[in-house]
Parts: structure tokens; sequence; C-alpha cells
């Protein structure tokens, strides 16, 4: 990796801006409740909403930085890792190439005495030679300093015996090659301390290139356990703000179930009361794609309660009345998107989320079995499906166990 790469990075976690305060929400009241200050609720949770999503979308940023960052990292680790291996190599290679430079000293230094010995007994044969009546041997051997122009000298003058000439011209061959071999040898050497003088000035980039990945990582951590905490917190009042809403719901329809009763039992929506027995809400479709309770969620990828059942089937399926009843909510609502809540009376009221269109309004009065709506994926939803929940006065339950006769192919895992 660049240290470019890394300083990019680095300034794009700089520009970060921190989202807007948590909002709270109003509490629930203890006066009569309206649609009104249920539909003023709902918008403050939509508030938060966005201020959450924000907070997402920081946190999924930093996630991809730092993995980004610690990908780049494991490479440059790698390439050190290499090129610290290539340096034990060439320094492996040049202890090699001293110790044979080494030996070919000694060669030379053991060709040279063999040469100097053997001038010297040339030198001593001249003076024999020079002693027996021979004249100017004497002179000539004082001027050579080496055995080579010894021989020369005197082959000149034909002194010379042809065995000393090739005896001497071993030795010359021997000590020249010795020579040739060594330079040879030094040669490569001085090649290998280059290519090695490269790879550490490269090992040391790498090292300053690891150490600014591990403080970028290290603020990457620190920046992302913050922004965690931001939006676990904004999560938590988002939530709240749900179950708020929900008790104001619960509340408001109490109050109209109040209404009825006073009212001897009708209203001007035409008011119905369910059988007391739910009906499959999505006929031909019994995978449940995840059920109650908890659950990883599918899109903020954290731990909370699953409030109801999600039916998978097909975009544009119908969706049925379980249970005869009102129709309290026929509206967008939030994460649910296009969303249906029936109240059957007795304290039960149904849910329906997702939905690609409503087919019944607020107020209307169903009939079990009757098309309130159809499937769809709208508001938090990652695919085509109904999630159905039922209430009993006001608290969540499992939808299943009102199918008990009925064969379920769920996933067990979610």
């Amino acid at each position: 990796m660049k240290r470019k790469t890394l300083r990019l990075i680095a300034l794009s976690l700089c520009v970060v801006l921190m989202a807007a305060a948590v909002v709270d929400t109003a509490p629930v009241s203890a006066y009569a409740v309206t649609q009104t200050e249920i539909d003023a609720l709902k918008a403050e949770r939509d508030a938060i909403k966005a201020q959450r999503q924000e907070k997402q979308a920081i946190v999924e940023q930093l996630e991809a930085d730092k993995a980004s960052v610690v990908e780049q990292k494991q490479a440059m680790d790698e390439r050190n890792m290499y090129t610290l291996q290539q340096i034990q190599l060439n320094s492996d290679e040049i202890a090699l190439y001293d110790e044979m430079i080494a030996d070919k000293e000694k060669e030379l230094t053991e060709a040279q005495r063999l040469e100097d010995e053997q001038l010297e007994r040339y030198r001593a044969r001249v003076r024999a030679m020079e002693e027996n009546g021979s004249v100017g041997y004497l002179a000539m051997v004082l001027k050579t300093s080496s055995l080579g122009d010894f021989l020369t000298a005197m082959d000149d003058i034909g002194e010379i015996m042809q065995s000393d000439k090739e005896l001497e011209d071993a030795y010359i061959a021997a000590r020249e090659n010795t020579e040739e071999v060594k330079a040879d040898y030094e040669a490569y050497r001085a090649d290998i301390n280059a290519k090695q003088e490269v790879l550490r000035a490269e090992q040391a980039e790498l090292e300053k290139d690891i150490e600014e990945a591990i403080n970028l990582i290290l603020d990457i951590e620190n920046d992302l356990e913050k922004r965690q905490a931001e939006y676990d917190e904004i999560m938590a009042a988002e939530d709240a703000a749900n179950a708020n809403i929900d008790k104001l719901v619960a509340e408001l329809e109490e109050q109209r179930r109040a209404e009825q009763a006073n009212n001897g039992g009708s209203t001007g929506g035409g008011g119905a009361v369910g059988n007391g027995s739910f009906i499959w809400p999505v006929a031909s479709y019994v995978y449940v794609s995840s059920r109650f309770g908890l659950r990883i969620h599918p899109i903020t990828g954290q731990q909370k309660t699953h409030t109801g059942i999600d039916i998978a089937s097909n975009q544009g399926t119908s969706i049925y009345a379980a249970d005869g009843g009102t129709v309290t909510l026929a509206s967008w609502n939030g994460g649910y998107g296009n969303c249906v809540m029936i109240d059957h009376g007795n304290g039960y009221v149904t849910l329906y989320g997702h939905m690609s269109s409503i087919a019944v309004s607020q107020g209307q009065a169903v009939s079990q079995g009757e098309t309130i709506g159809y499937v769809g994926s709208t508001g938090n939803s990652t695919g085509p499906h109904l999630h159905f929940e039922v209430l009993k006065n006001g608290t969540r339950i499992d939808p299943e166990q009102f199918y008990s006769g009925l064969t379920i192919s769920a996933d067990a895992g979610v």
C-alpha cells in the first residue's frame, strides 16, 4: 500500500461529522389519546430514524475503511516478510563469497610464495654460472623484480632451459587464474551488496508504512467505538419511540372500544368483532422466514426482538384479515411501510406490514378472510413478505400459537 492511500483514508475520517443529538420521545399521555397525537409521534420517530440511518452509514463507512486498511497492512506484512527473507538470503550469499574470496587470497599468497622461491633458485643458479666464468649475468639478475622478468631476460640471452620456462609458465598461469576468479567473486559480492542496500531501504520504508497503517487502524477503531455507541443510543431511542407509539395506538383502540360500548356496540364506521379464531393471512404460503423473538436484524445487523413473524410470499399476493373486526390503521407506518391494523375485540389486534398496497380504509368493518391488501416490500424490508403481528391487550405475542393445526415451514435458525 502506498502511504498516499493511507493518508487519503485518514483524511476521510477527519471530515466525518457528528449527527444531531437524539430526539427525546414524548411521554405517553394520561388523558384521551388522539390520532393527531399519534401522527405527531410518528413524525418524531421518523426524524429519529433518519438520524439512526445517518449514524448507521457512518459506522458502515468506518468499518469499510478499517477493512481496507487491514487488508493493505496484511499485504505489506507479507511483502515485508518476503523482503526480510531476501535480505537474509543475500547476507548468506555475501558471507559465502567472503569465504571464497578469502580462500583465493590464500591461494594467491601461496602462488606468489612459490614464484618467489623459484626466482631465488634461478638467481642462485645465475650466481653459480658467473662464478664459473660467465660474465654479466649477475647484473641482469639484480635488475629483475619478478620471476617472469627474470625468465624473459634469461630467454633473451639463451640461458634458460625449456623445463624452467614450462614450470614458470605454469606458476604464472595458476596465479593469474586465481586473480581472475577472485576478481569475479569480488564483482559478484559488490553486486549483491548493492542489491542488499536497495532491499534494506525498501524494508525500512515498509516498516514505516506498516507503523502508519497500525496507527490508522487504531484511530478508526477508536472512532468506530464512539460512533457505534452513538448508533446504539439512537437505536434505543427509536425502539422507545416505536413502543411509545404502540402504547398510544393500543390506548386509542381501547378508547374506541369504550366508545363503541357507550354507543350500544355501534359506531359510524360500522364496528365489527371477530369470532375469536384466526385464519392464515396468506393463502398457499406457509413458509415463515423469520420467527417471533430475538434475532439479528437483517438491515441493522443488531440483535433485537422480532415482534411478529415474516411470511415469505410473492409480490402482489392477496393478504386476508385473520379475523373479522374494525380497521384501526390503514396507512404508511414507518418501518412497517404500508400497514393495516385490525381490532378484533376482546383485546386482540392484528397487524399486517410491508404491503405493496392497501385495500381497506381506517374505520372500515372487515370480515374474516376479506382481502385487506397485497404483499410487498415497503418500509424496512429486504424482499416481498408479510410481517404479521398479534397483540393481546397491547402486548405482542407469538402468532404461531394460533395455528397449531397448520403445518408451517420455517427457518428455525432465524
